[in-house]
């Protein structure tokens, strides 16, 4: 019979009272805008991906339709042209028809193409990351409401998000919005702003079925090494 190490059986306790850390997400519905009124947009960002952050923008068609979406983070990476890598791009226009790339993509500017920018959104502008995904005045086949994408996070953490901005057009049937919201750190709030923060407070106690199998297990360890030394003698 096959007898299972000290050590094997220490880890194999330890994995059962460690404590598994879950996947966050940001959700903002609520928007600050230079161009009221303001489109029924939900931005959302999430780190279910091990390694990348997921981005999820959505309008109602009959609100408007998305030009660009914009983020800031405060972390020590930023992002650049050498290393945003969008991925998982998929935009869907009013045609029904699927986008596959942005049509460009601006770094540290308030700027995103022709008849595109985020002018007088004086808190979070210049964006550190804009992706244009339209072009204004086009046919209906380039005018997009959802759009999806992952980049890979450099390291940083949902915590580094500090704003998000759209720049829509045909909004409520006429005009365009530059629209943007400030997001606040944990475990500060804002309207229209969810987001999930790190647990705060003492650690939690394992459940007691937990804290029995550990018990168990480290009793097992014990009878390991008793064999190990009634064999050696």
């Amino acid at each position: 019979m096959r007898v299972v190490s000290p050590l094997s059986l220490l880890a194999l306790c330890g994995s059962m009272v460690a404590t598994s850390v879950s996947a966050g997400e940001i959700i903002i519905t609520n928007w600050q805008d230079t161009s009221a009124p303001t489109a029924g947009y939900t931005y959302s960002i999430n780190d279910n991906t091990a390694g990348r952050f997921t981005f999820n923008i959505s309008v109602p068609q009959t609100d408007a339709d998305i030009l660009a979406v914009a983020f800031n983070t405060d972390g020590a990476t930023e992002y650049t042209s050498a290393n945003l890598d969008v991925m998982n791009f998929s935009a869907i226009a009013r045609s029904g028809g699927p986008a596959v790339a942005p049509t460009n993509t601006f770094f540290n500017t308030s700027n995103c193409g022709a008849g595109c920018n985020f002018n007088g959104s004086v808190d979070p502008a210049p964006f550190d990351v804009i992706l244009r995904v339209g072009n204004q005045g086009s046919p209906l086949t380039d005018w997009y409401y959802d759009v999806s994408f992952d980049i890979a996070d450099l390291g940083l953490s949902l915590n580094d998000f500090i704003a998000v901005g759209i720049r829509g057009q045909s909004v409520l049937g006429s005009g365009s919005d530059k629209a943007f919201q400030e997001i606040p750190e944990c475990p500060n709030t804002r309207a229209g702003v969810t987001r999930d923060c790190p647990p705060s407070g003492p650690p939690q106690v394992p459940e007691p079925a937990s804290f029995g199998l550990f018990l168990m297990g480290m009793a097992g360890v014990g009878w390991g090494i008793r064999r190990q030394r009634k064999q050696s003698v």
